[in-house]
This record gives C-alpha cells, structure tokens and sequence, in this order.
C-alpha cells in the first residue's frame, strides 16, 4: 500500500499537468497582437488567426511609400508570417489580369468579382488615380504565408474593411 500512494500522487500531478498544458480551440500568442498592417487598419481577431505564434513580431514596410507600391511583411521570430503587397498598373487593369497565367488554387472571386480569395490569399484592385506616377490603378493582395485550411475563411474576413481602410490611406477619389 506504501508503494501505491506515491505512484498514486505522480500520475495525479502528472495528470494535472497534462490538463493545464492541454490544448484549447483559442489561439493566444506570445506577443501583443496588432490592429493593423504596416499602419493600415485591420480586424485584430483575424491577424492573431493567422499569425504566427513565436516570441516576437516585427512588421516591415521595407523602403517603398504607398504611392509606390508598398509592401509589408509580418515576421515572427524573422520569419515571414503575414504579407501585404501592393503594385501599380496602367488604367484598365482589372483584378483578373493580376492572375493571368498564374491561377491560384482555390480562386473564387468575392461580391460581384471586387475581391479575390484562394487558399493562401485576398486580393482587389483600387481604382486611384493621380495619386502615383506608376499607373492609376493598384492591385492589393494580403498572403498567410503558413496558410492552412482556416486561411482562406479567415483572409476573407478582411474583406472589404482592410482594402477600404487602404483606399482612404491613399486618398483615392475614386
């Protein structure tokens, strides 16, 4: 009977243990979550869905303005996680022409074709002209560059309110 009580005792704390550690559907990350990308506003609940979890968070708009076409990657721990990217093109350009000849999987096109969706990414097209002298129209795609299969309900969660909030950064009169 001595030697049951201590055995008794180890798997009870070891079982505690494993309860605490256990794991839960509400993903928590290590390091404070933003309300934006790159100082573009964006729904808080849905980047900490697609972040990466790590000890640090980094976001990086490199040395390009928006008018220039700005990008913004989302490190954790160095590592790409998050990415915003955005180029200018002619007038006219449309939001297929930006996957012409490279189709993403899973490609669905969103409220009468203003957005796009596929596994790993978001995008849309914003009429903005007078604003750069690369073209009057910019292409913005968000990508979860660790995508899984709750990526895509999520990215499109920041459809039209990330893409809007680019817009009125920009001061599009379009």
């Amino acid at each position: 009977m001595r030697n049951l009580q201590p055995r008794l005792l180890a798997a009870a704390l070891l079982a505690l243990a494993l309860t605490a550690c256990g794991s839960s559907d509400d993903k928590k990350l290590s390091y404070p979550v933003p309300d934006d990308i790159c100082g573009i506003p964006a729904d808080k609940d849905v980047l900490e869905s697609l972040l990466d979890d790590g000890d640090k968070l980094e976001q990086d708009s490199g040395d390009f303005t928006l008018a220039e076409g700005q990008f913004c990657h989302m490190y954790v721990d160095g590592n790409d996680s998050v990415i915003s990217d955005a180029g200018w093109h002619e007038s006219g350009f449309e939001l297929p022409d930006l996957f012409q000849g490279n189709e993403p999987e899973g490609l669905r096109y969103l409220e009468d074709g203003a957005y796009a969706s596929w596994d790993r990414g978001v995008a849309t097209v914003i009429s903005c002209p007078g604003v750069s002298e690369k073209g009057d129209v910019v292409s913005v795609e968000v990508r979860d560059m660790k995508w899984d299969k709750e990526s895509q309900s999520q990215l499109e969660k920041l459809v039209p309110s990330y893409f809007d909030a680019y817009k009125k950064k920009l001061r599009c009169q379009a």
